[in-house]
C-alpha cells in the first residue's frame, strides 16, 4: 500500500520529536537538561485551574460551536481590544485547536495550489510544512545581513504567484522584534497589492527591556487581509490547552476558518475552552508575572554565554528563545546539537530546523537552575582548557574529544 505524495512529503515537527527524544532519555533515569523547550515551566494560572476544575465537576462536556463558544470569543475581543487597541465582534474571532490550527486555517482559505506563502528567515519550524499541506509553495525571505530581515529583503520575493506573507514578531526562534518601520511597510504593501498578511503573534506580551509590540492595525487603512493569531499557550503558559485564535476585520475569512474546523475537528474542547476562558478573565498580572520572570533568564542566559569564546548570539528582545551562532565550532547545527545531547545530555534545538545553519536555539523558559546547569556543562564541553572531567547526575564524565 502507498501513502499520498502529500504524506511522503511532509516531515516531523523537529522541536515535538526532540521533546519525545528527551523524556525518552528522562525516562531511562539520564539526567537530561533540556534548553530546547517551547514552553514556560510556570505553574498553569489558578484562575485558568478553577475554571476547569468547574467545568469538569458540571459533568456537562459536551460538543462546543465550532468556531468557539459565545463566551470565549468575547473574552478574546476584550484581549484584542487590550493588545491590539481595536474593537472587534465575536463575528471576527475563530477559536482554534491552538494557534497552529488558526495558521492552518488561514492557508486552507486562503492558498490555492501553486501560489506562494512568504515568511522571513529565520522561521518557525512548521510554516513550510502546513505551506505545503495546502498545494502551496513555501518562499523563505533572508536576511541580506544578520537575523534581521528588511523590508527590502522581504519584497525582493515577491513574484506575481504571492498569495500571503506570514510574520512572527517577537521571532520564533531569534527572539527579535521586527521593527516599526518594517510593520508599516508590509502592511501597506500588502494592503496595496491585496496580498494576504498574516501575523502570528503569539508571544506579543512577552517584550523585554520596555520594548513594544507594533501591532499592524496599527498602519493599515483597510485591514480586510489581515488576520492576527493568538492564543494562551505562550503567555499563560497553557501549552496543553490547545486554544488559540485568529482575529480578522474580513467576516468571510472568518466564517470559512469556521467550516473548515467543522469538517475537520469538528469543535474545540468544551473543557479547554473553559480554562482559557478563566485564564483570559482571571488575573492578568500572572502574565507580567512570567515576563518577568523570562527577562530574568534571558539575563542569566546571556551572562553564562558571555564566557564562551567564538559564539555570538544577539540579544533576544522577546520570546523566550535565544539563537546562538556556534559556527565556529561546528557548521552544522544537527552536528552540534548531537554532540551536546550524547557527551553531556544538554539539549538545544539546531538551527537548520528553523532555516539557518550553523546556530542553535536555547530556551530559557525553563528554570534558573536548569539553566545554569545547561551552560556549566555547554561551557565546559566547548573549552578546551577545561579540566578532563565534571560531574553530570553525580556520575563523573571524562572528555573524549
Amino acid at each position: 500500500m502507498k501513502l499520498s505524495n502529500t504524506a511522503n512529503i511532509i516531515g516531523d515537527s523537529p522541536t515535538l520529536k526532540l521533546n519525545a527524544k528527551v523524556a525518552a532519555l528522562r525516562k531511562e533515569g539520564k539526567p537530561i537538561v533540556h534548553l530546547g523547550g517551547g514552553e514556560p515551566e510556570f505553574p498553569a494560572p489558578i484562575a485558568a485551574v478553577e475554571a476547569l476544575v468547574k467545568k469538569a465537576q458540571s459533568r456537562k462536556i459536551k460538543y462546543s460551536p465550532a468556531s468557539g463558544t459565545p463566551e470565549l470569543k468575547k473574552a478574546v475581543t476584550k484581549f484584542t481590544k487590550d493588545v491590539y487597541g481595536i474593537d472587534v465582534e465575536n463575528k471576527n474571532v475563530v477559536i482554534s485547536v491552538g494557534a497552529k490550527q488558526a495558521i492552518y486555517d488561514f492557508l486552507l482559505c486562503t492558498v490555492n495550489p501553486g501560489d506562494e506563502v512568504i515568511y522571513p528567515v529565520p522561521y518557525w519550524v512548521s510554516y513550510p510544512e502546513m505551506i505545503k499541506l495546502v498545494g502551496g509553495v513555501p518562499v523563505e525571505a533572508r536576511p541580506s545581513k544578520g537575523l534581521q530581515i528588511t523590508l527590502e529583503d522581504l519584497l525582493k520575493r515577491v513574484t506575481q504567484r504571492t498569495k500571503a506573507i506570514m510574520i512572527n514578531t517577537p521571532n520564533n526562534p531569534s527572539g527579535l522584534i521586527y521593527s516599526e518601520s518594517f510593520i508599516k511597510g508590509i502592511v501597506e504593501f500588502c494592503e496595496q497589492k491585496n496580498i494576504w498578511l498574516l501575523t502570528d503573534d503569539i508571544y506579543n506580551r512577552l517584550v523585554f527591556d520596555n520594548g513594544n509590540y507594533v501591532s499592524p492595525f496599527k498602519y493599515a487603512k483597510n485591514p480586510q487581509n489581515i488576520l492576527a493569531v493568538n492564543g494562551v499557550s505562550k503567555v499563560y503558559g497553557l501549552t496543553g490547552l490547545r486554544i488559540g485564535w485568529g482575529v480578522s476585520y474580513n467576516t468571510e475569512l472568518i466564517a470559512a476558518m469556521g467550516r473548515m474546523q467543522a469538517q475537520t475537528t469538528s469543535c474545540n474542547s468544551s473543557l479547554c475552552e473553559a480554562g482559557a476562558l478563566g485564564a483570559l478573565e482571571g488575573d492578568q498580572g500572572v502574565i507580567e508575572e512570567l515576563r518577568k520572570n523570562l527577562e530574568h533568564n534571558r539575563n542569566v542566559l546571556l551572562g553564562e554565554l558571555s564566557k564562551i569564546k567564538d559564539i555570538e548570539v544577539f540579544t533576544p528582545q522577546g520570546t523566550f528563545y535565544s539563537f546562538v551562532n556556534i559556527s565556529k565550532y561546528n557548521k552544522s547545527s544537527m552536528a552540534f546539537a548531537e554532540f551536546l545531547l550524547d557527551k553531556v545530555l544538554l539539549s538545544v534545538v539546531p538551527g537548520a530546523n528553523f532555516g539557518v545553519d550553523g546556530y542553535v536555539r536555547i530556551s530559557y523558559c525553563a528554570s534558573e537552575e536548569n539553566i545554569r546547569e545547561g551552560l556549566r556543562r555547554l561551557i565546559w564541553a566547548l573549552d578546551k582548557n577545561a579540566t578532563e572531567s565534571i560531574e553530570i547526575g553525580g556520575k563523573l564524565v571524562k572528555k573524549d574529544w
